[in-house]
């Protein structure tokens, strides 16, 4: 599936969600509303008829009081007549027009129409003046009260439970819609889960392929699982690392050739020099001996680079290192330091030697290793100032890092100016080279501490920029002890 579509199901899923939580809600209210219009077309309109006939029903009742009192004061009984017959007129034309009313209200509405007319078929003072007549009277407003108070009742009920089935919806709804925020909560997490496993874990893996193709690891293939997207891209890198490996098994061949032809030529030169040196062709002067010392430290300087491509080609091919068994680190140290002591010297810069307890013997490759830790002192010495003191510590640890249970430490520690933090990433990098503040170190080839951190990979090691210190720098050449190796 590609990433599109997988990305459109992720989108629509909580969008198909979200419309039926609105589904969901809009029916809640289309039952709210229908319970409003049931009640509106029901008893509201129910009440609002038998309110009309109770409001005519009221009027000639009002009539026929105002009647009673005309009477007793003496008024004439055309006006009276008239305005109780207009009132009965009204009463009896809302009875026409007005229909699906219930029974008792009509029924009363009826026995006001018929008292009434029994008064407009008499004399109309005489009527009112009855008692019969004033009983029939209070007893219709009597029944006419009552029933509009149940009335009233019957409506308070309806409403009632009209806003219990309102509240049933509006509750439905709400729980409706927490179980949809609920369903809508995992399957955001669900998607979410599932494109860190479909997109992430890809991406991850592209990324480190990349990083170790950035760091020079070109035996590692390039592969993932995942969107056609993602398959595609690795097949790029995949091509690319195999074009970088080709380009640099070239360049560790030419350089291998390259180093080979030169060190032939460079050892006759040192011979020469050498033998000038000694007097075998005649005695030199003062003058011509200083000329051929510089002239054979420069060679003992480019032999040294020969001897550094040369063995930094070979780790990289993949050749296997020579170890010896019972190799003494010590005595490694012994003539690393030894071989760069001259130079560091002529600097005014002192180097110190410790070794905490007594160190068993090593299976490693004493040549390869000697030369790793010349490398490191012979850095440590050029970023140092006259009259400061490069450190080397040996010491044996037990359980600090994973892949033996205990090793060797070798601690190289300068008082220069250290290394800045912009490149301590790169500091261990083949042809990278930084200039080096406050110290007189000129530029180099970059092959040192590239060299000493493939011989103690090769030893199943590894070489480390040590930060913790404030001030110089430190490296650690962290070398395993094997099982069976005594510890004294």
């Amino acid at each position: 599936m590609r990433l599109l579509t997988r990305l459109l199901l992720s989108h629509l899923l909580p969008l198909v969600i979200v419309v039926c939580a609105l589904g969901l809600t809009l029916v809640s209210l289309l039952r709210i509303t229908a319970a409003l219009d049931d009640l509106e077309r029901g008893e509201l309109g129910a009440l609002r008829r038998e309110g009309e006939l109770h409001r005519a029903a009221w009027t000639l009742d009002v009539s026929m009081r105002h009647g009673e009192d005309d009477c007793r004061e003496g008024r004439a009984a055309p006006v009276i007549r008239d305005r109780i017959q207009v009132n009965a007129d009204e009463v009896d034309a809302a009875l026409v027009r007005i229909q699906n009313v219930s029974t008792p209200m009509k029924e009363v509405i009826e026995d006001y129409l018929s008292v009434a007319r029994e008064l407009l078929a008499q004399d109309v003072c005489q009527g009112l003046l009855t008692e019969r007549i004033d009983n029939q009277r209070e007893e219709l407003d009597e029944h006419l009260t009552d029933l509009w108070i149940a009335r009233l009742d019957e409506l308070h009920e309806q409403v009632t439970e009209k806003r219990a089935d309102a509240r049933k919806a509006g509750g439905a709804a709400l729980v409706g819609g927490a179980m949809v925020a609920l369903l809508a909560s995992l399957l955001a997490v669900s998607i979410a889960t599932w494109l860190t496993r479909v997109v992430n874990r890809p991406l991850r893996a592209l990324a480190d392929s990349a990083r170790g193709v950035g760091r020079g690891d070109f035996g590692t293939p390039v592969h993932v699982d995942g969107p056609p997207e993602f398959v595609e891209l690795a097949g790029v890198l995949e091509q690319m690392r195999l074009q970088l490996g080709q380009l640099e098994q070239l360049k560790q061949g030419f350089l291998a050739s390259i180093s080979h032809e030169l060190r032939t030529p460079l050892a006759k030169v040192r011979e020469a020099l050498a033998l000038l040196q000694d007097g075998v062709v005649g005695t030199l002067d003062e003058r011509q001996l200083d000329v051929v010392k510089i002239g054979r430290s420069a060679c003992e300087r480019e032999i040294r680079l020969v001897t550094t491509l040369l063995d930094l080609s070979r780790l990289r091919a993949g050749s296997p290192v020579r170890p010896r068994d019972g190799s003494s680190i010590d005595d490694v140290i012994q003539h690393a330091v030894a071989d760069e002591r001259p130079e560091a010297e002529l600097r005014r810069v002192a180097i110190e030697v410790s070794a905490k307890g007594e160190a068993p013997g090593c299976h490693m490759d004493p040549i390869l290793v000697e030369r790793a830790i010349a490398n490191l002192v012979r850095n440590a010495a050029a970023v140092s100032s006259a009259g400061q003191t490069v450190e080397v510590r040996r010491e044996l640890v037990v359980g600090e890092r994973v892949g033996a249970e205990r090793w060797i430490r070798i601690s190289v520690h300068d008082e220069g100016p250290g290394v800045p933090p912009e490149i301590r990433e790169s500091v261990f990098e083949t042809f990278v080279t930084h200039p080096v503040p406050n110290s007189g170190k000129g530029f180099g080839f970059g092959l040192g501490l590239a060299l000493s951190r493939e011989v103690a990979r090769a030893h199943g090691g590894e070489l480390l920029l040590d930060t913790t210190r404030e001030r110089g720098a430190t490296f650690q050449l962290w070398l395993p002890l094997a099982a069976d190796e005594p510890h004294d």
